[in-house]
């Protein structure tokens, strides 16, 4: 984790209307770093990770995507192609095999001829543990393996940054743990992530730091066990009260 930021965010407000949804965020992330965002519904967390890649956009202040300013449609488009993002609700095309959901973009976007494009789909199941999932539809599915379908297909455009919006939080119990072993498996590849979750002990596990939020702020920022152990504000100890009694 050296070198320049792979994310730089300076002064970030948002407002939807007269809400004011993200209150000057300024945050760095190094490129290979694992950051958990958590905090209660509502704090803006889904808000400030969809600005990193411009499914939001803010009215003030800066943000800066591996060197590139957030700035047009030509940079928003390059910016994307070196982001994958895995949503709450999986997205995939029902009318597709899981197979040709991964090789979608690869050969839309990045222009791949088929055959490497297969070849690139084939190898990201494989890591996901869905090999022998390829020419299923997604409703033949479970949630879980719908998600970790959902996970493979962001990694097909090879990106260098992962966004997870609450990746766990429309499954079953049993099933999230499958997904978690994914998204730990892919931490420890050294990819940067940046995930939103409620998942505290997954938190524990991969994250280098946790950011706490609540009413559009970053109230907190710091490694896992000292967040966890000594979380320093009244509001980030009543909302560990919370999810940790659980």
């Amino acid at each position: 984790m050296n070198g320049a930021p792979a994310i730089r965010i300076r002064g970030l407000n948002k407002w939807y209307g007269d809400f004011h949804a993200l209150r000057d965020i300024d945050l760095q992330v190094a490129s290979g770093e694992k950051i958990v965002i958590c905090g209660p519904s509502g704090s803006g967390k889904s808000t400030l990770i969809r600005c990193i890649n411009a499914l939001e956009t803010f009215q003030e202040g800066e943000v800066e995507v591996l060197g590139q300013p957030l700035r047009g449609a030509a940079a928003i488009q390059q910016v994307r192609r070196r982001v994958g993002m895995v949503f709450q609700q999986f997205n995939l095309f029902p009318h597709l095999t899981v197979i040709e959901n991964l090789m979608l973009a690869p050969r839309r976007v990045r222009g791949l001829p088929e055959a490497d494009a297969r070849a690139l789909a084939e190898q990201y199941l494989a890591r996901v543990r869905l090999a022998d999932q390829a020419d299923k539809y997604p409703a033949q599915l479970s949630g879980g393996q719908q998600q970790r379908v959902a996970i493979a297909r962001a990694l097909c455009m090879e990106p260098e940054i992962m966004l997870f919006d609450e990746p766990t939080s429309a499954l079953d119990p049993e099933m999230i743990q499958e997904v978690l072993e994914t998204m730990l498996g892919l931490a420890e590849s050294g990819i940067t992530m940046l995930c939103v979750t409620h998942e505290m002990g997954f938190a524990r596990q991969v994250a280098n730091r946790v950011l706490f939020m609540d009413e559009g702020q970053v109230i907190e920022a710091a490694p896992p066990e000292e967040f966890f152990s000594r979380p320093a504000s009244e509001r980030a100890q009543a909302f560990l009260g919370q999810v940790l009694a659980h």
